[in-house]
């Protein structure tokens, strides 16, 4: 009952705001079949490349603490008793814990009788994880094809291809063999694109983070694949790791033609990093090594980015990779600019190399850029 004295309106407020953090945990039966074994992301249980003990266990970190995410959100009876359990991982890997609960809230929502609870966990989180909120309700996707405008309709329209994003990412994890041989893109338009740039994280993991092995399996896919592939390894490199600046240098120049395309992935890891506050010190000096500026300011740009493509006029291709063209771009002008000094600080090539690096980048963009302004919106 409402009442006009202000702790009534206090009361009632504050029983809203509980509502809207409750969760219905999901029966014990159903709960036990969708709970995923841990073990299942060990390196030995996938098959994937061994990797430095180092690698190793990082990355089967990762795995894991999405695993825990995942699971948790299938049992939790709120928001807040999820957020509790995120708070006592390491801040390396919250962002990964917060994958795996979109992933499992939207399983969750595909179910019947049941009340939509990625709205509410978006609501709670994309704020601070954007990225890993939408590429998480992706690996769910890539089980639930059938849900697909279902899923992708409850995301944000300028995030969403996230969600193809994280499709691209699990299907490498989980059938690297099949993903990997595929000699076509399994979606169309744009989403194909960004379904390739998961593929990119997912290589990286399945190569043990070995940038060497991570460039030969690149240098096996299709042609026109391989910039969006290269982003998404740019992006685990920054931010699933590990790595350091001898790890970015190298990837730009195995990655060639596309090495824009390696530092616009790192640039969004970067800005992720900083928005969830969770720099590693390493990651922040390999930053500064390649984009020649400070994470702080280089995140700064791309959210300055983001917005300027957001805010902006429709174009005939999605505002996301107008905003990646954009970052990409703005990595070529850097280089562009750096090497008219004395290139301190990174490896840029001879003088007489620099103009034709230049020129190919810049062939490049052109290129990306009147590929995506044929593509139209699924």
């Amino acid at each position: 009952m409402l009442t006009t004295n202000p702790a009534g309106k206090m009361e009632r407020t504050t029983m809203l705001e509980d509502q809207t953090d409750q969760l219905r945990p999901l029966p014990s039966v159903i709960r036990k079949i969708l709970t995923l074994d841990p073990r299942r992301v060990e390196f030995r249980i996938r098959g994937f490349d061994l990797a430095e003990k180092s690698h190793e266990e990082r990355l089967e970190s990762i795995g894991k603490t999405f695993l825990r995410g995942y699971n948790l959100i299938l049992s939790a009876r709120s928001l807040a008793e999820f957020e509790q359990a995120m708070a006592q991982e390491p801040a390396l890997l919250r962002g990964f814990f917060i994958e795996g609960g979109a992933m499992g809230s939207a399983l969750v929502d595909s179910l019947p009788f049941r009340r939509p609870m990625l709205g509410k966990f978006r609501a709670r989180f994309e704020k601070r994880y954007p990225l890993l909120v939408h590429a998480g309700t992706g690996l769910a996707m890539s089980k639930l094809s059938w849900r697909e405008k279902a899923i992708v309709g409850a995301l944000d329209p300028f995030y969403r291809w996230l969600a193809y994003d994280g499709m691209g990412y699990h299907n490498v994890y989980f059938q690297q063999e099949k993903t990997l041989n595929s000699p076509k893109r399994i979606l169309a338009g744009y989403a194909s694109q960004a379904y390739d740039q998961g593929v990119g994280r997912g290589i990286w993991f399945v190569s043990g983070a070995d940038i060497g092995k991570a460039a030969a399996l690149v240098d096996g896919m299709a042609a026109d694949r391989r910039a969006d592939i290269w982003s998404g390894i740019g992006l685990a490199t920054c931010y699933a790791g590990p790595a350091d600046e001898n790890i970015f240098l190298e990837g730009y120049q195995r990655a060639g033609k596309h090495g824009e395309w390696f530092a616009q992935g790192i640039a969004f890891a970067c800005s992720a990093r900083m928005n969830d506050q969770s720099m590693p010190e390493t990651i922040s000096e390999a930053i500064k090594t390649l984009w020649g500026m400070e994470p702080e300011a280089l995140a700064a740009r791309v959210e300055e980015l983001r917005q300027s493509n957001a805010d902006g006029p429709r174009a005939d291709h999605p505002r996301y990779e107008a905003w990646r063209h954009s970052v990409a771009d703005a990595f070529v002008q850097s280089i562009t600019e750096r090497t008219r000094g004395d290139g301190e600080g990174i490896f840029f090539p001879q003088e007489e190399e620099q103009e034709s690096v230049s020129q190919s980048a810049g062939e490049e963009s052109s290129e990306r850029h009147g590929a995506i302004g044929q593509t139209r919106l699924p």
